[in-house]
């Protein structure tokens, strides 16, 4: 039975890989990069267990870490950017080389080099700092699994020099990966903020959830919006998607008072005139509020909590998918008339904007008129700015009004909002997204950072509700945020679909694994694909039984394990000596060729092989090939020392 000695070296080879495992293992908890080392680890299982090599060469290594580089890039575009000191432009595609180096030496039994890469992954995924516990223990495993390989790999045999050798390499590559992890952690100031700006236009660890109050500065430097994206929704999908209402302002917060806050609200269960139904999915963490068109009538996969302002809040969202039953008008549901509190304003404040409010909207009888005015007012005589500075004379909102300065979308909004107040109209700011990433091959709609939009909703007594009003002039907002209106062309919108599908299934792996996996096993394709993965298998294993009886036939023996172990020995001498048996030549001469060309100590390795193989052939008897099938890895593992 060849099969304990062949266990043996599969396991070996597992021990060896051991401490890849688990770097690939804590990238993917530290960073959720679980789009990137699943399948590694599940290739690596699989190459270890199928006794898979790969010939170590400098070519293969560069090749290595290019494809490893541009996967860490990748995942950047379809997943969740990991969490990083230095921008995750740079972060993402280094750790993806490190992957991709680890694993072609750990395939190529170039054991030293795959545990320097591992290590290094681990120093850069240990920069979490909650996770430092875990990386010690993980640190101690590492530690034991090296020990133990190394003790199977020859330590024991190799006598004290190997064994202190083998100390000084340990103790370097942890305290190397120490102090780099340190080092990481100590570069967390000025200098690595700096560059994160310059490179990626964010601030580092900015939050997706909108803010409790919005602050009215009079001087303000935004950063550009991240390209990070948040949701996918597929459906006609509106304008605006809510999230947050604010009714109280102080002159320079606005903030959600405590009466809105604690109402609660029931979603009709009748139907609408018209009605469309909206797939949700959500990509990354939002916080406690879930932005939905104002229509949403029904919420199927969760059940949400209304709010006052008709807002949803829910948690732990991330990677589930929603449907949202709306109402296509984009209408709020009708509610009675607020009371004095959104017409109210700081008394200075008031006395600054009623004039300019009354000057704009002199012509204008009903409150619909006035709120249209002041709304093409703001887009004809302003732009679209994310540095704003207000200082002068009075408010800043004031002075914005006034001197027509450039400003960004909470400021007209808070200032549109501020001057209906004056007039005695109601009127609040609500925040939410504004999304236009459509893409017209599949009608997904992408929901980035950068889309967080703010506007005016104003209470109109002849509806009944509220109605929304956006005072931000558009065509310089887009030209300022980099919104191209440009068709990308059937390849890019193909391209885009299939990154939307991948951030999917990438937020499905990370945030909810079991969901993702009974949404898969339960669909139809993966029925087919299982039925079609069984009878492959079938036919492969009907067709690879003839093909060993085949061979077996052709060697002159029944016994396919023996006829596979001639093989391998055969495949070795070509692969490591570049000698293949003529059609007439016996062992022995392609023996005789093997000792000129690679010398007495390869071929009587080979030759001691021949000498079990004829026996076993020959003796017609069950061949027991575990005492001496090692003999192909020892004759392999000559000839590559004797090309090195």
């Amino acid at each position: 039975m060849s099969e304990p000695t062949d266990n043996a070296s599969r396991y070996g080879r597992l021990v060896e890989l051991t401490p890849v495992f688990a770097a690939l293992m804590l990238h993917a908890v530290a960073h959720g990069r679980w789009l990137l080392c699943a399948p590694v680890m599940v290739g690596l299982l699989w190459a270890a267990l199928a006794g898979v090599r790969v010939e170590y060469t400098p070519g293969r290594l560069l090749m290595a870490g290019a494809l490893g580089l541009g996967a860490g890039g990748a995942m950047l575009w379809v997943s969740e950017p990991p969490t990083a000191p230095f921008p995750p432009a740079i972060f993402g595609p280094l750790c993806g080389a490190l992957v991709g180096l680890s694993v072609l030496c750990g395939l190529g039994r170039n054991r030293y080099f795959a545990w320097t890469y591992a290590c290094l992954l681990v120093a850069l995924s240990m920069r979490v700092r909650e996770m430092q516990g875990v990386g010690w223990v993980l640190g101690t495993l590492v530690l034991s699994v090296l020990l133990v390989a190394f003790l199977e790999g020859g330590l024991a045999r190799g006598g004290l020099r190997a064994a202190a050798g083998f100390g000084v390499f340990v103790v370097v590559l942890m305290g190397l990966a120490l102090v780099l992890t340190r080092t990481i952690w100590a570069s967390e100031g000025v200098l690595m903020d700096a560059v994160y700006r310059m490179t990626s236009g964010t601030s580092p660890g900015s939050g997706s959830e909108f803010q409790s109050e919005v602050d009215i500065r009079a001087v303000v430097r935004s950063p550009k919006g991240s390209e990070r994206p948040l949701l996918v929704i597929s459906g006609d999908v509106p304008g605006r998607l809510r999230a947050r209402v604010f009714d109280e302002f102080d002159g320079a917060r606005w903030t959600t008072s405590k009466e809105l806050a604690d109402t609660r609200l029931e979603l009709p269960s009748g139907r609408a005139e018209t009605e469309e139904v909206l797939a949700l999915t959500v990509l990354a963490p939002l916080g406690t509020w879930l932005p939905a068109p104002a229509g949403t009538r029904e919420v199927e996969g969760i059940r949400p909590e209304v709010r006052g302002g008709w807002v949803l809040k829910a948690e732990d969202l991330a990677g589930s998918t929603l449907a949202l039953r709306t109402d296509t008008r984009d209408f709020l549901l009708p509610e009675a008339a607020p009371g004095e509190s959104l017409t109210a304003l700081p008394q200075e404040l008031e006395a600054e904007l009623r004039p300019l409010a009354e000057e704009l909207t002199r012509d204008a009888g009903t409150a619909r008129e006035k709120a249209r005015a002041l709304e093409t007012y703001f887009h004809d005589h302003f732009e679209y700015s994310l540095n704003v500075d207000l200082r002068g004379e009075g408010n800043p909102l004031t002075v914005l009004v006034k001197e027509k300065r450039a400003a960004y979308c909470t400021y007209f909004a808070s200032a549109m909002a501020a001057l209906l107040r004056t007039l005695h109209v109601p009127a609040r700011v609500v925040g939410g997204f504004a999304p236009e990433e459509r893409n017209p091959l599949t009608g997904a709609t992408l929901v980035r950072e950068r889309d967080a939009h703010a506007w005016v909703e104003v209470y109109l007594e002849d509806e009944g509700r509220f109605v929304a009003f956006d005072p931000t002039p558009w065509r310089s907002r887009d030209e300022t945020l980099g919104l191209s209106k440009e068709r990308s062309g059937f390849l890019g919108n193909l391209t885009g679909a299939v990154g939307t599908w991948l951030r999917q299934m990438g937020a499905g792996l990370r945030y909810q694994p079991l969901a993702l996996a009974r949404a898969l096993v339960g669909s139809p394709v993966f029925a087919v694909l299982a039925a079609g993965f069984v009878l492959w298998r079938l036919r492969a294993g009907w067709r690879g039984g003839r093909t060993k009886t085949r061979r077996a036939a052709a060697l002159g023996t029944q016994d396919v394990r023996l006829a596979a172990l001639y093989a391998r020995y055969l495949k070795t001498l070509r692969r490591r000596a570049g000698l293949v048996p003529g059609p007439s030549e016996t062992d022995d001469e392609l023996l005789s060729r093997l000792r000129t060309v690679k010398g007495d100590a390869v071929a009587d390795v080979a030759a001691e092989f021949l000498a079990h193989y004829r026996e076993a052939r020959y003796r017609g008897e069950p061949t027991l090939l575990g005492p001496w099938s090692s003999l192909v890895d020892e004759l392999d593992a000559k000839l590559r020392e004797r090309s090195t």
